[in-house]
Protein backbone atom coordinates (compact mmCIF):
# COMPACT_ATOMS: atom_id res chain seq x y z
CA UNK A 1 0.00 0.00 0.00
CA UNK A 2 1.11 3.40 -0.55
CA UNK A 3 0.13 6.05 1.71
CA UNK A 4 0.13 9.81 0.13
CA UNK A 5 -0.30 12.82 2.18
CA UNK A 6 -3.44 15.28 0.90
CA UNK A 7 -2.93 19.48 0.25
CA UNK A 8 -0.24 19.84 -2.16
CA UNK A 9 0.46 16.23 -3.37
CA UNK A 10 -3.35 15.05 -4.53
CA UNK A 11 -5.13 18.79 -4.38
CA UNK A 12 -3.42 21.94 -4.98
CA UNK A 13 -4.65 24.06 -1.98
CA UNK A 14 -2.19 26.18 -1.94
CA UNK A 15 -4.13 29.65 -2.95
CA UNK A 16 -6.71 28.83 -0.45
CA UNK A 17 -4.08 27.90 2.33
CA UNK A 18 -2.64 30.98 1.70
CA UNK A 19 -5.95 33.21 1.98
CA UNK A 20 -6.80 31.76 5.09
CA UNK A 21 -3.31 32.31 6.54
CA UNK A 22 -3.75 35.70 5.69
CA UNK A 23 -7.18 35.80 7.42
CA UNK A 24 -6.45 33.75 10.89
CA UNK A 25 -3.12 36.40 10.96
CA UNK A 26 -5.00 39.48 10.78
CA UNK A 27 -8.16 37.53 12.70
CA UNK A 28 -5.40 37.05 15.80
CA UNK A 29 -3.60 40.41 15.15
CA UNK A 30 -0.41 38.66 14.80
CA UNK A 31 1.31 41.00 12.89
CA UNK A 32 4.86 39.09 14.42
CA UNK A 33 3.77 36.56 11.05
CA UNK A 34 5.28 37.52 7.77
CA UNK A 35 3.06 39.18 5.53
CA UNK A 36 2.41 36.61 2.41
CA UNK A 37 2.45 37.85 -1.00
CA UNK A 38 0.77 35.15 -2.21
CA UNK A 39 0.85 31.55 -2.42
CA UNK A 40 4.30 31.41 -3.78
CA UNK A 41 5.77 32.82 -0.21
CA UNK A 42 3.79 29.94 1.36
CA UNK A 43 7.38 27.66 2.20
CA UNK A 44 8.40 30.62 4.12
CA UNK A 45 6.23 29.26 6.37
CA UNK A 46 5.83 25.74 5.79
CA UNK A 47 9.41 24.74 7.08
CA UNK A 48 10.04 21.87 9.29
CA UNK A 49 7.57 20.18 11.22
CA UNK A 50 4.22 22.79 11.12
CA UNK A 51 3.26 22.76 14.82
CA UNK A 52 6.89 24.36 15.36
CA UNK A 53 7.04 26.38 11.98
CA UNK A 54 6.24 29.51 13.72
CA UNK A 55 8.07 29.81 16.68
CA UNK A 56 10.79 32.20 14.64
CA UNK A 57 7.80 34.40 15.13
CA UNK A 58 5.48 33.59 18.05
CA UNK A 59 5.22 31.47 20.88
CA UNK A 60 4.40 27.91 20.64
CA UNK A 61 1.23 27.91 21.97
CA UNK A 62 0.03 30.77 20.25
CA UNK A 63 1.19 28.88 16.74
CA UNK A 64 -0.57 25.86 18.24
CA UNK A 65 -3.52 28.02 18.04
CA UNK A 66 -3.00 29.53 14.95
CA UNK A 67 -2.58 26.53 13.16
CA UNK A 68 -6.07 25.22 14.59
CA UNK A 69 -7.79 28.51 13.56
CA UNK A 70 -6.04 27.94 10.32
CA UNK A 71 -7.61 24.70 9.40
CA UNK A 72 -11.11 25.49 10.49
CA UNK A 73 -10.77 28.42 7.80
CA UNK A 74 -9.39 25.80 5.28
CA UNK A 75 -12.62 23.54 6.17
CA UNK A 76 -15.00 26.25 5.65
CA UNK A 77 -13.41 27.69 2.54
CA UNK A 78 -13.24 24.27 0.81
CA UNK A 79 -17.13 24.34 -0.50
CA UNK A 80 -15.74 27.26 -2.37
CA UNK A 81 -12.52 25.55 -4.09
CA UNK A 82 -12.72 25.10 -7.50
CA UNK A 83 -10.33 22.31 -8.09
CA UNK A 84 -10.55 18.86 -6.57
CA UNK A 85 -7.75 15.83 -7.69
CA UNK A 86 -4.91 16.96 -9.69
CA UNK A 87 -6.40 16.09 -13.02
CA UNK A 88 -3.02 13.47 -13.58
CA UNK A 89 -3.83 11.77 -10.34
CA UNK A 90 -6.91 10.85 -10.70
CA UNK A 91 -6.47 7.93 -12.70
CA UNK A 92 -3.49 6.64 -11.10
CA UNK A 93 -5.19 6.65 -7.91
CA UNK A 94 -8.42 4.07 -9.34
CA UNK A 95 -5.71 1.92 -10.19
CA UNK A 96 -4.15 1.40 -6.93
CA UNK A 97 -7.22 1.08 -5.31
CA UNK A 98 -7.98 -1.27 -7.74
CA UNK A 99 -4.80 -3.15 -6.46
CA UNK A 100 -3.13 -2.97 -3.29
CA UNK A 101 -5.47 0.13 -2.43
CA UNK A 102 -3.36 3.31 -1.01
CA UNK A 103 -4.32 5.75 2.13
CA UNK A 104 -4.12 9.38 3.21
CA UNK A 105 -2.42 10.88 6.31
CA UNK A 106 -3.36 14.29 6.13
CA UNK A 107 -3.75 17.44 8.69
CA UNK A 108 -6.95 18.65 6.92
CA UNK A 109 -10.06 17.85 8.61
CA UNK A 110 -11.71 14.39 7.16
CA UNK A 111 -14.81 15.98 5.68
CA UNK A 112 -12.43 18.20 3.53
CA UNK A 113 -10.54 15.86 2.19
CA UNK A 114 -13.44 13.54 1.13
CA UNK A 115 -15.63 15.96 -0.30
CA UNK A 116 -12.70 17.30 -2.46
CA UNK A 117 -11.88 13.78 -3.48
CA UNK A 118 -15.35 12.53 -4.15
CA UNK A 119 -15.42 15.75 -6.67
CA UNK A 120 -13.17 13.30 -9.30
CA UNK A 121 -12.96 9.67 -7.91
CA UNK A 122 -15.91 7.27 -7.66
CA UNK A 123 -16.83 5.50 -4.12
CA UNK A 124 -14.85 2.41 -5.39
CA UNK A 125 -12.12 4.73 -6.30
CA UNK A 126 -11.63 6.78 -2.66
CA UNK A 127 -8.82 5.26 -0.39
CA UNK A 128 -8.78 2.17 1.52
CA UNK A 129 -7.82 4.21 4.71
CA UNK A 130 -7.84 7.93 5.65
CA UNK A 131 -6.55 9.28 8.94
CA UNK A 132 -6.68 13.11 9.58
CA UNK A 133 -6.54 15.59 12.40
CA UNK A 134 -9.43 14.32 13.11
CA UNK A 135 -7.75 11.30 14.42
CA UNK A 136 -5.60 11.00 17.57
CA UNK A 137 -1.27 10.71 16.93
CA UNK A 138 1.07 12.47 14.69
CA UNK A 139 2.04 11.65 11.14
CA UNK A 140 4.67 9.11 12.43
CA UNK A 141 2.09 7.36 14.86
CA UNK A 142 -0.50 6.86 11.80
CA UNK A 143 2.29 5.57 9.25
CA UNK A 144 3.43 2.98 12.09
CA UNK A 145 0.10 2.15 12.33
CA UNK A 146 -0.28 2.05 8.54
CA UNK A 147 2.84 -0.14 8.26
CA UNK A 148 1.91 -2.52 10.50
CA UNK A 149 -1.95 -3.24 10.01
CA UNK A 150 -1.63 -2.75 5.89
CA UNK A 151 1.85 -2.92 5.31
CA UNK A 152 2.28 -0.03 4.03
CA UNK A 153 5.65 1.01 2.07
CA UNK A 154 6.05 4.15 1.18
CA UNK A 155 4.88 7.96 1.95
CA UNK A 156 4.57 10.49 -0.56
CA UNK A 157 4.64 14.09 0.68
CA UNK A 158 6.20 17.41 0.24
CA UNK A 159 7.56 19.01 2.82
CA UNK A 160 10.56 17.91 4.79
CA UNK A 161 8.65 17.04 8.00
CA UNK A 162 6.80 14.67 5.62
CA UNK A 163 9.92 13.29 4.88
CA UNK A 164 11.73 12.60 8.21
CA UNK A 165 7.68 11.26 9.41
CA UNK A 166 8.25 8.53 6.91
CA UNK A 167 11.55 8.16 7.79
CA UNK A 168 10.50 7.93 11.47
CA UNK A 169 8.15 5.46 10.79
CA UNK A 170 10.57 3.34 8.94
CA UNK A 171 8.99 3.60 5.47
CA UNK A 172 10.14 5.01 2.47
CA UNK A 173 10.15 8.57 1.77
CA UNK A 174 8.92 9.76 -1.55
CA UNK A 175 8.79 13.72 -2.03
CA UNK A 176 7.22 16.20 -4.67
CA UNK A 177 8.53 19.58 -5.23
CA UNK A 178 5.19 20.95 -7.03
CA UNK A 179 3.39 21.48 -3.38
CA UNK A 180 4.19 23.31 -0.51
CA UNK A 181 7.97 22.72 -0.21
CA UNK A 182 10.48 24.71 1.00
CA UNK A 183 13.35 22.59 -1.25
CA UNK A 184 15.95 23.41 0.94
CA UNK A 185 13.85 22.09 3.50
CA UNK A 186 12.92 19.50 2.01
CA UNK A 187 16.57 18.57 0.45
CA UNK A 188 17.94 18.46 3.86
CA UNK A 189 15.60 15.78 4.92
CA UNK A 190 16.89 13.67 2.36
CA UNK A 191 14.11 11.77 0.67
CA UNK A 192 14.66 8.47 -1.08
CA UNK A 193 12.79 9.78 -3.80
CA UNK A 194 11.82 13.42 -5.67
CA UNK A 195 9.79 14.03 -8.30
CA UNK A 196 9.11 17.17 -9.55
CA UNK A 197 6.11 16.72 -10.78
CA UNK A 198 1.98 15.62 -10.97
CA UNK A 199 2.86 13.56 -13.95
CA UNK A 200 6.10 11.85 -12.43
CA UNK A 201 4.57 10.98 -9.51
CA UNK A 202 1.36 9.54 -11.56
CA UNK A 203 4.44 7.39 -13.41
CA UNK A 204 5.82 6.35 -10.16
CA UNK A 205 2.33 4.96 -8.77
CA UNK A 206 1.89 2.64 -12.30
CA UNK A 207 5.52 1.45 -12.19
CA UNK A 208 5.48 -2.29 -11.53
CA UNK A 209 7.18 -2.32 -7.53
CA UNK A 210 3.79 -0.46 -6.94
CA UNK A 211 1.53 -3.15 -7.86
Amino acid sequence: MVVFDFDGVLHDSRERACRCYQEARREMELWALPDLAGSGDLPVVYQGVLGASLIRWIAFETAERFWKRHAELTDRAAAEEPHGVIPDLVAPLAELSAGPGYAVVTGSHRSTVRALLARDLPTGAMPRVLLSRDDEGSKTEKLRFLHARHGARAYVGDTGSDVRHAHNAGVTAIAVAYGYPNLEDLSAAEPDQLLATPAALAAWCRAPARR
